[in-house]
């Protein structure tokens, strides 16, 4: 067992970890925009694809969702993750844009690795 998941975090069932980790359709991706009405044309379609773009997309993209709370809400109801949607919520906005990337990023990762980690012992004591 993790030691650092929540006894909540580590009763996740089986299909709430597969569907976590899936792909969604194109249409019900996270999209990236800089404004209202600019988008960077960049879509995740993944919690691994969101992280992969959020390395690299464009400052004021990152910043725009995290005023707007974009983030946690596409996690929550469209990949169905609470608990990565909770631990996004507390990540501070007054971190320099940059830092606010990484906290992000890194904060993203952690959870896939928990979540594939947790998968793994599913499988293995089946």
């Amino acid at each position: 067992m993790l030691k650092y998941a929540s006894s909540k975090e580590q009763n996740i069932s089986e299909s709430k970890i597969v569907k976590i980790l899936s792909t969604v359709p194109h249409d019900k991706g996270f999209h990236f925009f800089t404004d209202l009405g600019r988008s960077t044309g960049e879509t995740a379609t993944s919690l691994d694809t969101f992280a992969q773009k959020l390395e690299r997309i464009n400052a004021d993209s990152v910043k725009f969702h995290f005023q707007r709370n974009d983030f946690q809400n596409w996690i929550q109801t469209t990949v169905g993750d609470d608990v990565l949607a909770e631990r996004i919520s507390h990540i501070s906005g007054q971190l320099p844009v940059e830092d606010l990337r990484n906290e992000l990023v890194e904060t993203v990762q952690k959870r896939i690795s928990q979540l594939r980690l947790l998968h793994g012992e599913s499988i293995a004591s089946q």
